[in-house]
Formats: C-alpha cells, sequence, structure tokens
C-alpha cells in the first residue's frame, strides 16, 4: 500500500466520524498514522486513524497507547498531500 492510498483510506475512514481536516501524518514503522479533526477544531485532535502499511487494515491509535512508538515515529509533512491532488 502506497501513503497515497493509506491518506484516501483515512481520509474516509475519518469522514464518518466528521474529521475532514487533517492535522499530522507520522510513521509509525508497521503504519502510517493520520490525524483529522472537525472544520473549525483548531486542537491537536484525539488520536490517528491508523493504516497498516502491508495489509490496508485500519485501526486506531493514541499517543498514550504506546509513548516509544510515539516517540520514534517520524513526522510526514502534509503538504506533500496536495501533491497526489487531494484537498488537505
Amino acid at each position: 500500500m502506497t501513503l497515497q492510498e493509506a491518506y484516501l483510506k483515512a481520509k474516509k475512514y475519518a469522514q464518518v466520524y466528521d474529521r475532514t481536516r487533517l492535522i499530522s501524518c507520522r510513521d509509525f514503522g508497521d503504519f502510517w498514522g493520520f490525524k483529522f479533526v472537525p472544520l473549525g477544531d483548531y486542537g491537536d485532535g484525539i488520536g490517528y486513524f491508523a493504516i497498516n502499511k502491508k495489509t490496508g487494515e485500519k485501526s486506531a491509535f493514541n499517543d498514550v497507547m504506546d509513548l516509544d512508538l510515539s516517540e520514534k515515529s517520524i513526522p510526514i509533512p502534509i503538504e506533500q498531500f496536495a501533491e497526489y491532488n487531494v484537498a488537505i
């Protein structure tokens, strides 16, 4: 699964919960995490919509679930999603 495919899957998953604005993306090793918030929300969100890199399985991840993993995660600039012609 590519990062673009994972983003689109996470975005669709997030829309079910009325979270449509991407504010963060991180590489957690086995999965990518996408943090979406509702429009007009300028907080830090409640967690990540996680997409497994190999299987495409979706799940949820919150930083407090594994602080070590969170600290080791790599931020991915969200501006790059504009290259996919997908609104961020």
